[in-house]
């Protein structure tokens, strides 16, 4: 399907629209996804120690429907979930596009054992040997989910296997990653973020970062707990009582929304339906650094103090 200029422009303004952007930013998106689709700029996607999530969350875009045109239009070079290529084939394609002469955008998903290599192995070698060099000669790197930012799940307290976010086995093995990396958390990424991420990429470049966490600030600029739909709660100090409760602040239920940065109130997730403080459950805090680290720090820190 080959889109005109005018479709280019819906999805950059609809993709503006979703994370929250001007109406202006609509048309620097729009040109991101040309050059995306025009093959301008190839994305190439690997993963770690992860569950996939995050590629199955980049399925659901589907708010709007013309982001669906978007996916099957960007120039993917190779996806392990989704490509056709299998075997020699696959390892052939991820070759050719890493020592081509072509810029392109590597996409992690997942964690890299730093401990344990074998536990992950890409085309009969560990994961962390293909990263070192892809990671190298990309143009632009994006850890998709918490598990590539900072580790997540697979890096809980007690693992066997060194599980690391992107960033840490770069400055491990000293590749370069200033003004490269962009992290784009969440367990998983949301597919409106990171959607909008590769076109940013694709368009201007590098985009302006939290330096602690590098999650670009149009998405991570305040809490969740300065736009949350129970905030007044907050203020007048009324509670709810128990998980599925419709009314009060979940913060004594250990809702971690005054930790954590993103704009799930304003974009929501499964097309705009809801959200985890919408549907009454407290924020888990998915896309912080901190997420799923220490086996003394549970989902839910019941009877947290009064702020």
């Amino acid at each position: 399907m080959k889109l005109t200029r005018r479709q280019f422009l819906e999805i950059g303004s609809a993709l503006a629209s979703l994370i929250g952007l001007p109406h202006a930013e609509g048309k620097v998106l729009a040109e991101g996804v040309e050059r995306l689709a025009h093959g301008r700029i190839r994305v190439l996607w690997l993963q770690g120690l992860a569950c996939s999530g995050c590629s199955v969350s980049l399925l659901n875009a589907e708010n709007p429907p013309i982001l669906q045109v978007f996916l099957a239009q960007v120039a993917l070079a190779f996806h392990p979930t989704l490509s056709a290529a299998q075997g020699h084939l696959a390892s052939e394609v991820v070759e050719r596009v890493g020592r081509g002469t072509d810029p392109f955008v590597l996409v992690v998903e997942g964690a890299v054992p730093l401990e344990r290599p074998e536990a992950c192995r890409w085309a009969g070698r560990p994961f962390a040997e293909t990263l070192h060099g892809l990671a190298a000669r990309a143009k632009f790197l994006v850890a998709a989910g918490t598990c590539a930012s900072y580790g997540g799940i697979p890096s809980a307290e007690g693992n066997p296997t060194g599980a690391a976010g992107v960033r840490e086995y770069l400055e491990k093995v000293n590749v370069p990653f200033q003004g490269r990396l962009v992290h784009c958390p969440g367990c998983p990424c949301h597919p409106d973020d990171l959607l909008a991420v590769l076109a940013h990429l694709a368009a201007k470049g590098y985009p302006e970062v939290r330096p602690a966490t590098l999650t670009p600030a149009f998405f991570s600029a305040s809490s969740l707990h300065d736009e949350c739909l129970r905030a007044p709660a907050f203020t007048m100090r009324l509670f709810a009582t128990h998980f599925g409760d419709g009314e009060g602040c979940l913060y004594q239920l250990g809702c971690r929304g005054h930790d954590a940065t993103g704009d799930c109130a304003r974009r929501r997730w499964n097309g705009g339906v809801n959200w985890c403080i919408q549907a009454s459950a407290p924020c888990i805090g998915c896309n912080r650094p901190e997420f799923a680290k220490s086996r003394s720090a549970g989902f839910y820190n019941l009877g947290g103090p009064m702020r």
